[in-house]
This record gives structure tokens, C-alpha cells and sequence, in this order.
């Protein structure tokens, strides 16, 4: 599949994820920048809505965008992207890690990127890194690993 089909795809599953009105909703203010092979990158201006009592960045916020965005990010990897139509594709989750390594503050540019590390037959080892736009310091890193069962029809 190339990029832009697999761009095309993964934003209509990210449009339907976020007006969906469950908790993806609190991905409406992300955008979706490019997916193809087995990667994706979404960025955001951090947001009151995504702030904690401190005015940074929440760290619930950064554990679900890491499992959200790793999760649309394998389904631009060969293995799946065949067929890309629905989070149902994207299994569930087994471990997922997080190490909170800065804050970022309200109006900051925050630029999310997801990749697949591997793919065996039943598990997907992603990975994600948070970082600021204007200087590329990194506020998160997070592993993130799902078992997914493929099948071609």
C-alpha cells in the first residue's frame, strides 16, 4: 500500500476514533500529519484541555496517545495495511511503557511519532517519541506491545 492510500486510510480511522464521542474524542485537537509503513506522526499545541493542575502536559494524555497513535501506526505496517477499516484491526494491548522525561507547557508544539519496531506472528512491538517542536527536546518515550491476530479476510 503506498503512503497516501495509507495516509488516507489510517485518517479516516483516526476521523471516526475521535467523533466517535468515547474517550479517543480527546484526540480532536491532534492532527494527523503522515502514516505509511508502519509509522505515523500527529502533532498538537498543548491545550488547557490536555494540561494538568500545573499547566504542562498530562500524563494520562501522553499513556493514551502513545497506545492511540502506536496503534494507528501498525496499521500502516505491510502485515495489516492491507485492509485497513477499523480499530478492530489494531488487537489489544499486552504492555505498554512509559517514561516521562520533560514537561511541555501550555501553547507548546508537541510532535508525535509512532513506529513499529517489529511485527511477529502474533505480537507488534511499537514504539513511541513525544517531542517539543521548537527544540526537539523529548518529553516522553513509551514501548508499547499488542497482540493482533491476522487473518486475510
Amino acid at each position: 500500500m503506498n503512503h497516501l492510500k495509507a495516509f488516507e486510510s489510517v485518517k479516516k480511522v483516526f476521523d471516526l476514533a475521535v467523533q466517535s464521542g468515547r474517550f479517543s474524542r480527546n484526540f480532536d485537537k491532534v492532527k494527523l500529519t503522515s502514516a505509511g509503513n508502519g509509522k505515523c506522526v500527529a502533532e498538537m499545541i498543548v491545550e488547557d484541555v490536555h494540561s494538568n493542575i500545573y499547566g504542562t502536559l498530562h500524563g494520562g494524555f501522553t499513556s493514551s496517545a502513545i497506545d492511540f497513535f502506536s496503534s494507528l501506526a501498525m496499521l500502516t505496517h505491510p502485515k495489516i495495511a492491507y485492509n485497513i477499516d477499523s480499530l478492530s484491526k489494531t488487537g489489544v494491548s499486552v504492555d505498554i511503557h512509559v517514561s516521562y522525561l520533560a514537561s511541555a507547557k501550555i501553547g507548546e508544539e508537541v510532535i508525535i511519532n509512532a513506529e513499529t519496531i517489529k511485527f511477529g506472528r502474533n505480537l507488534a512491538y511499537l514504539e513511541v517519541i513525544m517531542t517539543k517542536k521548537t527544540d526537539n527536546i523529548v518529553i516522553a518515550k513509551g514501548s508499547h506491545t499488542k497482540f493482533v491476530v491476522l487473518s486475510q479476510t
